[in-house]
């Protein structure tokens, strides 16, 4: 048995994902191009979900000739995840890496003209900026940040670099830390990212904007002259709500504040004449679940039209990808809507917004050619992983088709069935979810279902084909068991109403979402109410510690980085406050009856199901809470720390531990005989 870790980093209540809220890049990689072999037996298996590899960033050229994209897997020996850059014709055939490719490269990104990548890669250390023009050539180090590049984006004229990059500590400081003096105060010694900029033949980088912004995106006016940014008051987690837009002249250096707004503004993209500027936006409102909108703007300021309003997509989660046409009539970005995501294309000046008729991984994933003839995408699919596609794009999306292959044996390997359910909840709200069927799945019988519950909880169930890093749905389904993934009040994708149903409902309104979809299964004849699990991450966690302690319908539950007490979870976040705030009414010290009242550690008293109980060793989850509580109360329950993860799991062998313990406690405690 694991000890039970302090804990010493904190993390927001409302991420879904894997560790804090920083302004850094995840860098994900990949060792070897060419599909790995999976399961011979024609059966899927832990090697085999293991040695999935994804594509990611795919990303046209200019004249929307080839596709830059990223490829990543699993490197179980090293204990790592691998990436490499691949670049493929448009028109077909193979697809070819750099000679002188390394594991952590990712980010490609082509110059105007076409003629060069530059990319970002820790070949060298920490993550700085590469080009290459010639991949069959060593590629050139370009940046020396002494802090590593989070972000960069070429000039328009391609003779210029801007990155971001986060101030270095000073001579002073470092000789402090090296005396062992390095006492951390809060709110104090600010390191802030700023925008630099190099020239492509080299030289000292030099600072764009001051240590006063904190700057998360942003984007070169067509003509050179003009930097438009989004920034945060401090670089603190908890300020990513007070994030605004500025534009700088860079020969005078002067600042022009353009939206100043409650809430965060972000991701802002010149048209191509420079004349407007378009960005993601809380719309004036620092309430957490309400709805998010694109904007657009007048470059040095002016009214804001809102492209959004009134339009059936939701952009909460974002992206951050735009795609102006070049006489700026036309605007293509990301959005969502129901279990599925998709591109939109505004007509804004017209006020007319339609979605494009393709099935998109993610509200970032896609590029356009600079005409917007030519559109590449990672395509989802719920039979198989996402693949890079290219089409053609006029008043109608034609000529789809498939660049890459990744995975080609899951073709030979069980299908997965998957579809969008939807039932009434105790209140009347209609809930929609996906439903996973298990491999050989016959209507009319019964069968052992697991309900999944995602993070968030403004998290999302898509139906898409899952790679799966923490619960087996593949095996899951081979050994039987059909899963319910819920999109219960909180949610994204469903517009500001079903996120705003949440705000003091947590362990009330979602609850009832979840126990009618499963009662909505067990009506059909397809779920066993004899036969059920639960299971869920962070936001999922709170949910199954929470359900543990009012029902006792469930043969077993895994809970991965949860909360059971609220107070003391606002206490240990670095996320924005507002977003607690939003949830239970207020501060805690203004409202501790609602804090506590949807806390599960007063119901724990009341759990009776064997449960696995996740923990990041560094993460600020009450795991260990909830497995003293099932200890002092004779619960069966399996306890399990991993060293040097946060509130997401994410060194690959840790993962397979996940996989597989996941897969074994669902065996044996819904499978075993009644």
């Amino acid at each position: 048995m694991s000890s039970i870790p302090g804990t010493t980093i904190a993390y927001p209540a409302w991420s879904g994902g894997a560790g804090p809220r920083r302004f850094g890049l995840v860098i994900t990689c990949m060792l070897l191009w060419g599909s790995a072999s999976l399961a011979a037996s024609g059966s899927w298996t832990l090697e085999s979900l293991l040695q999935l590899q994804s594509a990611s960033d795919p990303q046209i050229s200019p004249d929307g000739s080839q596709v830059a994209f990223v490829v990543t897997r699993m490197n179980l020996e090293s204990n790592r995840r691998d990436s490499e850059i691949r670049i493929v014709p448009v028109g077909g055939g193979s697809s070819r890496g750099l000679k002188a490719a390394h594991v952590s490269d990712a980010r490609p990104r082509w110059s105007p003209a076409g003629t060069q990548i530059a990319f970002l890669s820790s070949r060298s250390g920490l993550p700085q900026v590469f080009v290459v023009g010639d991949v069959n050539l060593e590629p050139r180090q370009l940046t020396h940040a002494e802090r590593g590049v989070l972000d960069f984006k070429w000039s328009p004229d391609g003779r210029r670099m801007a990155f971001l990059s986060v101030d270095p500590p000073t001579p002073k400081e470092l000789e402090r830390v090296k005396r062992g003096d390095d006492p951390i105060v809060a709110n104090q010694d600010y390191k802030f990212s700023r925008v630099y900029r190099v020239s492509l033949n080299g030289g000292d980088a030099a600072p764009v904007t001051d240590s006063g912004h904190h700057v998360t995106g942003f984007d070169w006016s067509p003509d050179g002259t003009r930097l438009v940014y989004a920034a945060q008051k401090t670089p603190r987690p908890q300020d990513v709500f007070h994030c605004d837009l500025f534009e700088l002249d860079l020969k005078s250096g002067k600042h022009t504040s353009l939206v100043a707004l409650e809430g965060r503004e972000g991701d802002p993209s010149y048209s191509p004449d420079g004349q407007w500027i378009a960005f993601h936006s809380q719309a004036g409102k620092i309430n957490y679940f309400e709805e998010r909108h694109v904007g657009v703007i007048p470059s040095g300021g002016g009214d804001i039209r809102w492209i959004t309003k009134d339009v059936e997509v939701d952009v909460f989660r974002g992206g951050n990808e735009f795609w102006w046409s070049p006489d700026a009539s036309t605007l293509i970005f990301g959005g969502g809507w129901g279990t599925r995501d998709s591109l939109y294309r505004s007509q804004w000046t017209q006020r007319r917004t339609e979605r494009l008729p393709l099935s998109l991984s993610g509200p970032s994933s896609f590029s356009l050619s600079r005409k917007g003839n030519r559109l590449a995408y990672l395509k989802s699919f719920t039979d198989r992983t996402a693949e890079v596609y290219v089409a053609d794009v006029g008043e109608k999306v034609t000529g789809e088709r498939a660049l890459t292959d990744l995975n080609p044996e899951i073709r030979s390997l069980p299908r997965i069935e998957s579809k969008t359910v939807s039932w009434t909840s105790k209140d009347g709200t209609r809930i929609e979810g996906v439903l996973r069927l298990p491999v050989g799945y016959r209507p009319g019988v019964r069968v052992p279902l697991l309900v999944e519950l995602h993070g968030g909880p403004t998290g999302v169930a898509l139906e898409t084909f899952p790679v799966p890093r923490t619960y087996p749905i593949q095996l899951f389904a081979q050994e039987g068991f059909a899963v319910l993934a819920p999109n219960f009040r909180g949610s994204s994708n469903y517009g500001r109403a079903l996120r705003l149903a949440n705000i003091r409902s947590q362990g009330f309104g979602d609850f009832d979402d979840v126990m009618t979809g499963i009662d909505s299964l067990i009506n059909q004849g397809i779920a066993d109410p004899q036969r059920l699990g639960v299971y869920g991450w962070s936001y999922g966690g709170f949910l199954t510690a929470w359900i543990i302690g009012h029902t006792d319908r469930f043969k077993a539950a895994s809970i991965g980085a949860p909360a059971s007490d609220w107070i003391a979870w606002y206490g240990a976040s670095d996320g924005p406050r507002e977003v607690m705030w939003t949830y239970f009414g207020g501060k805690p010290w203004d409202t501790w009856e609602s804090y506590n009242r949807h806390s599960p550690r007063y119901s724990l008293i009341n759990a009776k199901t064997p449960t696995l109980i996740l923990h990041g060793e560094k993460d600020i989850d009450t795991a260990p809470e909830i497995f003293r509580a099932l200890e002092d109360l004779g619960v069966p329950n399996e306890f399990v720390t991993y060293p040097r993860e946060g509130h997401g799991i994410t060194e690959p062998m840790h993962q397979k531990d996940l996989l597989s313990r996941n897969l074994s406690w669902f065996k044996k405690w819904v499978l075993k005989p009644n």
